[in-house]
Order: structure tokens, then C-alpha cells, then sequence
């Protein structure tokens, strides 16, 4: 399987709706999507968000912490640390994650602050292995007033 990693450029304020967005179209798509972040504060956080972020949509998710032995329904699960879990085929980073993690995905999410010049060159060292890998990459630029919702 062949990981294709789409580098999303938004600024620190915009991220956490931009990732929403990204979650539904996945979503929309009948793709099943793992959010991962870096805390538990955080993933609550992203919890209410995704009930709340857009008044007509709905995206069943629900918050795992660890690994369980029962399949998991939800389209959307939301981790607070990099967690395999078996049947998720999209990643959406909200932290930082390595290329082996990124690597058990056919889609990974990453998102490129345009106003956070260490976040950028950790960017820009993620994209420089993955080409390094062989990896499908894509940059998405950014555009003010212009939610990103690639293909």
C-alpha cells in the first residue's frame, strides 16, 4: 500500500476547524478516518468540536485511548496518542507523527502552519523523508476565506 500524505497549509488559529473540515469530506466519502493528537485535553477538545463545528453535517465519532478487543463502529475515532487501530484507512495528524506511524495509512493529513516557522521546518523535514520513501505527496497552499477540500 502506497501512503499518499497531503500537506495542508492554514495558520495556527485556523487548524483544529481546517482538520474538522477534513474529517467530514473524508467522512462524506464513506472513508473511515483516525484523528490523532497529543493529549487527552486535546482530544476532548476535538471531541466537542467535531459535534459542533457545522450546524448540518453530523460525523459519529467517538475518543479511544488505548487499543480495544471489540470492532469499532464509529467512522471517526479520536486518539490521544499515535494508536494503530485496524480498519482506519485516513489519518488526520493534529500532532506531530513519524513516517513508520504515517506509514499504516492509504491517506494521512498533515497540516503545515504558515505562521509557526519551527512547525513549518518540521514540516518541511516530514516531506523531504516521505520523498526520501517513495510516498505520493501533495501541498495544498494556502488560502485566506478559502477552506481546503481537495480531492
Amino acid at each position: 500500500m502506497t501512503t499518499t500524505l497531503l500537506f495542508i497549509e492554514t495558520r495556527s488559529a485556523d487548524k483544529r476547524m481546517v482538520l474538522c473540515q477534513q474529517v467530514e469530506r473524508f467522512y462524506e466519502k464513506g472513508q473511515r478516518v483516525l484523528v490523532v493528537t497529543d493529549s487527552t485535553l486535546a482530544a476532548q477538545h476535538l471531541d466537542l468540536m467535531l459535534w459542533t463545528f457545522s450546524q448540518p453535517s453530523f460525523i459519529p465519532h467517538r475518543v479511544v485511548a488505548a487499543s480495544l478487543d471489540t470492532p469499532l463502529v464509529e467512522p471517526v475515532i479520536v486518539v490521544p496518542s499515535p494508536l494503530v487501530i485496524h480498519g482506519y484507512e485516513v489519518l488526520v495528524a493534529d500532532s506531530r507523527v513519524t513516517l513508520d506511524f504515517l506509514q499504516h495509512f492509504s491517506t494521512a493529513v498533515l497540516f503545515v502552519l504558515t505562521d509557526d516557522p519551527n512547525q513549518r521546518q518540521d514540516s518541511r523535514l516530514l516531506w523531504q523523508g516521505a520523498r526520501d520513501r517513495g510516498l505520493a505527496l501533495q501541498h495544498i497552499p494556502y488560502s485566506p476565506g478559502n477552506s481546503p477540500r481537495s480531492s
